[in-house]
């Protein structure tokens, strides 16, 4: 380096970044882990893994040893930041030039040292308290387009959809940052996440119950726990994105949703102890939920199908 600033721009829980400048005087930020954070995180997911037989109690229709292990993989792959570099470089390369998109470049990367372009633009969590509509709206189309677009383009899902990973750069181009939380669809989104969402849409929910149980959603042995009726009164929290060409995320709505699905007296959650979550729905279901999360803070109308028709597979209309 030739410049290394002592004091971190910003923190996480196991890592810190400082800004410097690089040898050939470009500015870089440095992401350094913690000492020690790795053999703390391992004890918490070795914890987390006990919890197994607990859980798969609660929620019976579950494969939940799949589940925990898919979990437990994608943190551990935060932990290495040799793969957070390697997947960072397969983004910056698939998005390389795009108009709408900036991956900043990897400069050089060790176990727990990630050094990359610095890049300067205006932080969603300030577009979130005090951007204009526009600025609200555009933001979060743009960031639902990168991450469902993602794994068609590259193969790879950024599966950390936070307001501190996402900048709006001069000039209109979104950034993305942090690249350790990745799902891995090297063939893309399989198609059934497509269908599943569109028979919701469309309310055929026979369809949509033979689909669930072709997919592993409801598991051998669990078909008659789950009725056609269950499933209306489960997915109707979730759908109304799906109805309209354009939705507005509110946190009234995000509100809604969540209490539907923590009532522990309510039809979401006593149809969600019967209905499994396979393996390469995980990361994919994180960052679904995590985008309407971001959406409904910035109070955004977003066009959801348009993304959603050109990107997931098994979407569109048949």
């Amino acid at each position: 380096f030739r410049e290394f600033n002592d004091e971190a721009v910003a923190s996480a829980s196991i890592g810190q970044v400082h800004k410097g400048v690089w040898s050939d005087g470009r500015e870089v930020a440095i992401k350094v882990q913690y000492p020690g954070a790795d053999h703390a995180l391992r004890a918490d997911l070795k914890t987390l893994s006990r919890l197994s037989g607990v859980l798969q109690k609660l929620s019976p229709g579950t494969d939940v040893k799949t589940m925990m292990d898919e979990l437990i993989a994608r943190t551990e792959d935060e932990l290495d930041y040799v793969s957070e570099a390697n997947y960072q470089r397969q983004f910056a390369k698939a998005f390389d030039g795009d108009p709408d998109f900036c991956v900043p470049k990897i400069v050089a990367s060790a176990p727990k040292v990630v050094v990359s372009e610095w890049v300067t633009g205006t932080p969603l969590s300030k577009i979130i308290s005090e951007g204009t509509q526009e600025q609200r709206d555009n933001a979060a189309f743009k960031m639902a387009l990168f991450e469902y677009s993602s794994p068609a383009r590259c193969g790879l899902l950024h599966g950390d959809p936070h307001p501190g990973n996402f900048q709006l750069l001069e000039g209109g181009r979104f950034a993305v940052l942090d690249f350790g939380a990745v799902g891995l669809y090297p063939d893309g989104l399989p198609e059934y996440i497509g269908k599943i969402f569109r028979l919701a849409r469309d309310d055929d929910y026979d369809a949509l119950r033979d689909e669930l149980v072709a997919s592993n959603f409801i598991q051998p042995g669990f078909e008659d726990r789950v009725s056609t009726e269950d499933l209306v009164a489960f997915f109707a929290p979730y759908v109304d994105p799906l109805k309209v060409d354009s939705f507005h995320f509110t946190r009234r709505w995000l509100q809604k949703i969540t209490y539907a699905s923590t009532d522990v007296n309510g039809d979401v959650y006593k149809t969600s102890r019967y209905l499994n979550t396979p393996k390469e729905y995980v990361m994919a279901l994180r960052v679904m939920a995590g985008c309407a999360g971001i959406a409904a803070q910035l109070d955004a109308t977003v066009h959801y199908q348009d993304i959603m028709r050109e990107w997931i597979p098994g979407y569109a209309d048949e």
